[in-house]
């Protein structure tokens, strides 16, 4: 019944590429590599050190997904100022460049 609703065009327009969502959203690439890296690293350091398999992978999973997340938000956050900080520049040139007119008309 829904699928009459919604044809085949539609479909393809709101299908998920975890490729393309990678690619396009910033900062998830590298986060998802400091979380796989520093989840390996942490599994296996937890391993060597226990020798317990079920509680190394549970390490592992839980140090991915905090390293991925954390380290996703600093990316952002550091985009975030870098964003403000050329608009604020953008700002400061255009009322430099108004002073300049207004002084050229003057004279």
């Amino acid at each position: 019944m829904a699928d009459d609703v919604v044809n085949s065009d539609e479909k393809k327009q709101y299908s998920w590429n975890v490729k393309k969502f990678i690619q396009k959203t910033p900062c998830v690439r590298e986060s998802l590599m400091y979380g796989i890296l520093g989840g390996s690293v942490v599994g296996v350091g937890y391993f060597i050190k226990s020798m317990h398999v079920l509680k190394s992978c549970r390490y592992a999973v839980g140090s991915f997904t905090l390293i991925s997340f954390g380290s996703w938000e600093v990316c952002r956050y550091i985009k975030y100022k870098e964003i403000e900080a050329v608009k604020e520049s953008v700002d400061m040139l255009n009322k430099y460049k108004e002073q300049k007119r207004d002084e050229v008309e003057d004279d």
